[in-house]
């Protein structure tokens, strides 16, 4: 066997977006740590779907977009059987063919949302090592979306007779045994272990962070306060945009919220029925910014609002706006809660509660020092959350994978308690 504890890795990235043609941080984080384990000398190769979000073409030969997607603009499809027997028959040459030529050492499987999950099940089959980037809940709804195999569940063939009957995989059933799951945060593991139907037996957490290439730590400035509020994410209902338009009326006159990310369509109707309902209209500006813009929108702004709804695996976009020294005002649900610390690093008030965001940004604006002190403790949480050091941790979990584990597990991401200890000391 190839000593692989010190020579470059070759790796195949599984996932169903990929920058430019992407909706979330999700994807952007896949391909800032493409990037890095590039930098460090690894071939790595990506297969992804044939998505075209119509954000230009990619010159990337290492990127592969040739697998078909169960989803359409934010609908899951659910082709007729000969269809869906056909796509997964092509993803599973196209995988195929991507082994055979790039050769792998290990899989490194992303976002699997609404994509061909018995892609997994063959990686196994063929005895690759496989490490699952988990960042948000798809271990639990892939298996109950996936357009292929869910339809098996209650059939009385099994997986082996379906395979052998059809030429794919019918099941979602990788091989535990060389399967790893890395996951974002401890919130995104709990909720996996405990509710999907499969999740890896070797797990750890490894922290994702901001690329402070795109977001370098500014030097705060002391400035007046303006009553500009920013939102930045995709615009659909369990982000929380309702209830920050609701604290907005709540707000004076002069005080505007700027919405900045791609649209749920499904979702636009209500919300704008909404906003002309507490006639906020001409405060609520609505725009798609490229991710080198973001900095700059960030810095303008006087809040940034992150007012999530739902169990949040872990949000960049308040690491963001910390390190552009904006302060942060969320609601700390999920995965979020593990490094946003109430009236340290940002404020909180309680999901789906547009008064208690409204106070909060009264709060920001009569007290300077308040803000002060907020952006400061930003500025260090940002800081200790980067980018970088989350591709060094995932290079070493997919370099021991590729070995077996032959020199044991290597160190995990230094637990968040640990790395923000001193923030919570100077609260107490």
């Amino acid at each position: 066997m190839t000593d692989l504890s010190d020579s470059p890795l070759r790796i195949l990235v599984l996932s169903n977006m990929y920058p430019p043609h992407h909706l979330g941080g999700y994807e952007l984080s896949c391909r800032d740590v493409v990037q890095r384990w590039r930098s460090r000398g690894h071939h790595v190769t990506v297969l992804t779907s044939d998505l075209d979000l119509g954000k230009g073409q990619d010159d990337d030969p290492d990127v592969r977009r040739t697998l078909r997607f169960y989803w359409d603009n934010f609908e899951i499809l659910k082709p007729p059987f000969r269809e869906r027997l056909a796509m997964e028959r092509s993803n599973q040459t196209q995988l195929e063919r991507a082994i055979d030529e790039a050769k792998p050492d290990v899989v490194s499987a992303w976002n699997m949302g609404a994509m061909s999950l018995g892609l997994l099940t063959s990686v196994g089959h063929i005895g690759l090592p496989l490490v699952l980037v988990i960042c948000d809940d798809w271990l639990i709804y892939a298996p109950l979306i996936d357009a292929w195999t869910r339809g098996f569940r209650r059939w009385p063939i099994g997986p082996s007779l379906g395979k052998k009957l059809l030429g794919v995989p019918t099941h979602f059933r990788p091989e535990q045994s060389i399967t790893t799951g890395c996951f974002i945060s401890e919130t995104v593991r709990a909720r996996a272990i405990g509710n999907a139907r499969w999740a890896p037996a070797r797990t750890m957490i490894a922290y994702n962070g901001i690329d402070t290439a795109d977001f370098p730590l500014r030097t705060p400035e002391q400035r007046d306060w303006r009553w500009s509020l920013l939102y930045v994410g995709r615009v659909e209902e369990r982000k929380g945009i309702g209830v920050a338009v609701e604290a907005l009326a709540n707000l004076p006159q002069q005080a505007t919220l700027t919405i900045d990310g791609p649209v749920d369509d499904s979702f636009m109707p209500r919300l704008r029925a909404r906003i002309d309902e507490l006639d906020v209209r001409d405060r609520v500006t609505f725009q798609l910014s490229a991710r080198a813009e973001l900095q700059g929108l960030y810095a303008a702004a006087d809040a940034v609002l992150f007012p999530v709804l739902w169990e949040e695996p872990f949000g960049l976009v308040p690491l963001e706006a910390m390190a552009c020294a904006t302060p942060v005002i969320a609601t700390g649900t999920g995965g979020s809660g593990e490094f946003l610390l109430g009236e340290v690093n940002c404020l909180i008030a309680k999901p789906g509660d547009a008064g208690g965001l409204a106070a909060a940004a009264h709060r920001l604006a009569n007290d300077p020092d308040l803000r002060n002190r907020i952006v400061l403790a930003g500025l260090t949480t940002a800081e200790a959350l980067g980018v970088d050091e989350y591709a060094h941790v995932l290079e070493a979990w997919h370099r021991a994978a590729a070995d077996r584990y032959r020199q044991g597990e290597p160190p995990a991401r230094r637990p968040i308690g640990e790395l923000l200890a001193p923030l919570r000391d100077s609260k107490d």
